[in-house]
């Protein structure tokens, strides 16, 4: 049982709470934990914003919906859509051209036979065939196929896939890195998979959730991050009040240098209940640790 989340003081009040969704506040169940559920409830009647930040493309977000009855903004496919959930409305997006994957997956193929790979647009996902379906995927088949012979070059694509289910899931994102070279954006958000993300170059979850609170006149110093993945680093860096969850991958842990607990222990709730305890919405929390990773 990890110990409760010291809560610091700051001159800066929270406005807003940031949060990923897989690992951090779903479960493998794709489920809320109860308590979770009502820590967010209360931090948004408190007045606080609260907006999702995820991974997961815009049509995985029926757990919001049924679970949680959020109609808000999210943030979807690691910083690419800005999804209004309320009026099923994209109301922003961060796309890259078709051609500028194919270079890629060219180089990945030759280097790393076997590779499959998948190409998320704002319509739907293309896969190779092979690609196996999750039992999170929605109703309504991806559309399998060579890639080339599916999808337009000039095609604006959302995310760009790539998995080899033989490799060493850290040595494979390493190595696609290093061939990607910044050409688009790389990351990956399951750690135990040989499953690496690309996006628009200089994409982050970070730079998208910067302009969101921009434009509500929120600055970092006002943002308290959750997340647990590598594709939630530069979120949870950039927020001031950035969390990794204990249970979570553990280098993003070290870098951030402050944990909240574990997913299987309410951790969001726990930060977040400590944080409205303290009075008015955001009394809250400096930059220092609250539980040790």
């Amino acid at each position: 049982m990890s110990p409760t989340p010291e809560v610091p003081g700051a001159a800066a009040p929270i406005r807003m709470i940031a949060s990923d969704l897989d690992g951090t506040v779903l479960g493998h169940d794709f489920r809320f934990r109860p308590r979770t559920v009502d820590a967010i409830r209360a931090a948004q009647d408190s007045g606080i914003h609260v907006v999702f930040v995820t991974g997961r493309p815009m049509r995985w977000l029926d757990p919001l919906r049924e679970q949680l009855g959020h109609e808000g903004v999210v943030i979807c496919s690691n910083g690419a859509v800005v999804y209004d959930l309320r009026a099923d409305l994209v109301v922003e997006s961060s796309l890259f051209p078709a051609r500028d994957a194919f270079a890629v997956m060219d180089e990945v193929a030759a280097r790393h036979p076997g590779t499959l790979f998948a190409a998320e647009t704002l319509e739907g996902v293309f896969t190779d065939r092979g690609w196996a379906r999750t039992d999170r995927m929605e109703i309504g088949a991806p559309l399998v196929g060579a890639l080339r012979e599916r999808v337009p070059e000039g095609q604006g694509l959302v995310k760009f896939l790539a998995k080899l289910d033989t490799a060493d899931p850290q040595e494979y994102f390493r190595a696609l890195a290093g061939i990607v070279a910044g050409r688009l954006s790389v990351t990956h958000s399951v750690a135990a998979a040989p499953l690496v993300e690309m996006g628009q170059k200089g994409l982050t979850k970070a730079r998208t959730l910067e302009q969101y609170a921009a434009e509500r006149g929120i600055g970092p110093h006002e943002v308290m991050a959750f997340g647990d993945m590598p594709n939630d680093l530069e979120m949870l860096t950039w927020a001031a009040h950035g969390y990794a969850m204990a249970g979570g991958h553990p280098a993003v842990a070290r870098a951030v240098g402050r944990t909240a607990p574990p997913f299987e222990e309410d951790g969001v709730a726990q930060v977040i209940e400590a944080l409205l305890r303290r009075g008015r919405p955001g009394a809250s929390w400096a930059g220092q640790t609250a539980t040790a990773g």
